[in-house]
């Protein structure tokens, strides 16, 4: 999504939508802007089992003077580059504890509701009302591992203790228990030993 696809009345959508068919040929999705903060959750495991890391929440006000608060292409690949990264997310997320377990609850509902399997990423916005809303399900999130760079999957890991290695063990581990009904006898899981509790730290912080 383009920073000028959000519309500030119908004039204004009319002519984006029909800048956007005549461009891609192809239907529009329009949907109601969501004014409040955004949020984006790492899910590790599967059914009961399955968890969140720390909530990483975007700062907006990093964005250039005038840029819409979203996180789209020019925030993704234009203003955010590697000698000059935008510090636009915050891990643990700011935000009050009851709202934190909120957005959490609103991500595993949806990461269960769409049989999503071993992780998953889910991106939550808040509406006008208080209410956690999910934008979108990544069910093969991004895991660049340089810590340099912004990939919010290794974030919310190194957040939650995983090092980069120990966060694509721990995935292949709860996958071959999905497949197997065993676990992998692997050495390098010391992360998921102390994730949890400091996920629960932050969540109650």
């Amino acid at each position: 999504m383009f920073s000028n696809n959000l519309c500030d009345g119908p004039r204004a959508l009319a002519e984006r939508v029909r800048f956007l068919t005549e461009r891609y040929a192809e239907p529009v999705l329009v949907e109601t802007y969501l004014p409040g903060p955004e949020f984006t959750v790492a899910i590790l495991g599967n059914g009961p089992e399955a968890y969140c890391l720390p909530v990483v929440g975007f700062d907006f006000s990093t964005l250039p003077p005038g840029a819409p608060p979203v996180y789209g292409y020019e925030a993704k690949w234009v203003w955010d580059r590697p000698e000059a990264p935008l510090a636009i997310f915050q891990c643990p997320a700011r935000v009050a504890g009851g709202m934190y377990r909120e957005i959490e609850r609103t991500a595993l509902d949806a990461y269960h509701a769409l049989g999503c399997r071993d992780w998953c990423r889910v991106d939550v916005r808040i509406d006008r009302f208080g209410v956690p809303n999910v934008l979108e399900l990544n069910p093969l999130p991004g895991v660049i591992p340089d810590p340099a760079m912004n990939s919010c999957f290794p974030k919310a890991a190194r957040a939650a203790g995983f090092g980069y290695d120990e966060l694509i063990q721990e995935v292949v581990r709860i996958a071959w228990r999905r497949l197997t009904g065993r676990d992998v006898p692997v050495r390098a899981v010391v992360g998921a030993q102390h994730a949890a509790p400091r996920h629960a730290a932050a969540a109650s912080a």
